[in-house]
This record gives structure tokens, sequence and C-alpha cells, in this order.
């Protein structure tokens, strides 16, 4: 599954690991162990979001305590998927149930 996953360090952790080698090292690892599809940073605010595939619930885990104590913040994962996959879920509903029609 695809999660959007979203990360705003601490100020006092972010002085912290700018004083050190700075973000780079870290999210080094984390991106060649997660492969994310994409990853941005923000201009105004010491933050990052990225997209990545995490197959398990120990592999949220692992990423989620991987960002938790690296910034000092809690991240947040919200599932996204492909527009074309609405089609396909939309069918299989109305197997079940039809939608309303007002």
């Amino acid at each position: 599954m695809q999660y959007l996953v979203q990360l705003r360090a601490a100020m006092q952790q972010a002085n912290k690991i700018d004083a050190g080698d700075g973000p780079g090292p870290t999210f080094g690892k984390i991106i060649d162990r997660f492969r994310p599809e994409a990853i941005y940073g923000s201009p105004d605010h010491r933050s990052l979001i990225m997209i990545v595939d995490l197959d398990t619930p120990v592999q949220m885990a692992e990423l989620m305590y991987l960002l938790t104590w690296f910034t000092g913040s809690e991240p947040t994962f919200t599932p996204v998927m492909k527009p074309e996959v609405y089609g396909e879920a939309i069918e299989a509903a109305k197997r079940i149930l039809l939608p309303p029609t007002t």
C-alpha cells in the first residue's frame, strides 16, 4: 500500500541535527531502505513529505520509529492510491450494494 508520509521536525531536535552532519546521512539511509517514489522538503520550515510503499504493518512501524527518533516528532501516514484504482473499487462495491441515486 502506498502512503503519503508527512513529517515536521521538532525545533530543538532540528537544531541539533543541523549543528551536526545535517539530515542528509540519516535520510540517505531511510531512502535506501524504503525507496520512496517521491520525497520533497519545504523551503519555509523543517518538514518533508514522501510517497512510499509499505507492504506490512512492521514496515510502517519501522519507518515511524526511525522518523520519530530522528526528528523528535511523530509522522502522519495517509493511505493513497492511483486514480485508476477507484473504478475497480466502485465495481466491487456495486456487487454488494448499489450507491444512492440522490
